[in-house]
């Protein structure tokens, strides 16, 4: 916090030989750039992964607090090397206004945000400490079973339906996560760890079952089922019984599907072109080019084509035509 502090009370230049109205006018502009600039990629990035991978929900709140820290510390970075020109027709006074309160809300937002990262790290580690191997899974399968006997007679809404398979989802995963022991555990061991890491994946398919079971439920009869074996399985995890828990697993461990890391990896490419058609034209030296906006639409068009599909022909040819099109 006092780097920061040092940072803003070094470069913030105090306005002079400005009109009110200009000030005012570069004050929230500077400060407008820099919320929008900071708030908007980790947005999208976590609105995407909220609707693209339903079992990443229960993340949502990382997906936008740890993108938000970083995004707000690299444009606190970059306000606080960069220097810039004004345009002729801007006064002075205005572009030090505004880049004063950019630097400020910047810092403030860095500031917060990660102090909340480094809090809610914290609290994770030390609830991790406290909690036996299967709390997050009891306290997870818990809530979605109750919501599944309070919610049965909605067995025909196709939106419960899928809410009811996306929690299970959930589950499934901090089961694949929590039942594998990896915290007791070392890597090193091998066969025990790959042993437990397969036990886990074949626990987490069970609870997937149930996925099937509500997806082609027809009464309120077969929900009940479904909420009977829920409960059954509630009381192993209580318990520890991992010979319960097992009783109904198939022999053949299922493949992995990394969600997680398929998102990532359709995600990350077209947010970076994205805030680098936002950035990337603010830079001095590219800002009074004449290709500056032609550059940010660019990138932003490629970003959000690659966000949209995966054909890469599609992407290819579209782009050619937007190169033709901004830079003939």
């Amino acid at each position: 916090m006092l780097v920061v502090i040092a940072v803003v009370i070094a470069r913030s230049e105090l306005p002079s030989g400005g009109t009110v109205g200009s000030l005012l006018t570069g004050y929230l502009a500077g400060a407008g750039i820099a919320s929008a600039l900071i708030v908007f990629p980790p947005a999208v990035l976590a609105l995407a992964t909220y609707f693209i991978a339903p079992s990443l929900r229960h993340l949502f709140e990382k997906l936008l607090l740890y993108p938000l820290f970083g995004a707000a510390s690299l444009v606190f970075l970059f306000l606080a090397v960069t220097t810039w020109k004004p345009d002729p027709n801007t006064p002075v006074s205005t572009v030090n206004a505004a880049a004063t309160s950019s630097l400020i809300v910047s810092g403030i937002i860095f500031t917060a945000t990660g102090v909340l990262a480094v809090r809610n790290w914290l609290t994770n580690y030390f609830d991790a400490r406290r909690c036996h191997p299967y709390d997050h899974i009891t306290l997870f399968l818990l809530g979605i079973t109750a919501s599944i006997r309070r919610k049965r007679h909605r067995w025909h809404d196709n939106s419960q339906i899928s809410d009811w398979r996306a929690s299970l989802e959930i589950v499934a995963i901090q089961v694949e996560r929590d039942a594998s022991l990896s915290g007791r555990i070392d890597r090193t061991e091998g066969s025990a760890y790959i042993e437990l890491r397969e036990e886990a994946r074949r626990i987490a398919a069970v609870v997937r079952h149930h996925k099937r079971a509500l997806a082609e439920a027809h009464s309120t009869d077969d929900v009940d089922v479904v909420v009977v074996s829920l409960v059954d399985g509630l009381q192993a995890f209580c318990a520890g019984d991992r010979s319960a828990l097992l009783a109904n697993a198939t022999d053949q461990v299922p493949p992995r599907v990394n969600r997680f890391a398929a998102t990532t990896l359709r995600v990350t490419p077209a947010m970076l072109l994205i805030t680098a058609g936002v950035l990337l034209p603010l830079v001095p030296a590219i800002a009074h080019s004449e290709l500056a906006s032609n550059l940010r639409w660019y990138l932003i068009v490629m970003g959000a084509l690659m966000f949209i599909t995966t054909r890469q022909e599609l992407v290819e040819k579209i782009s050619e035509a937007v190169a033709k099109a901004l830079f003939k």
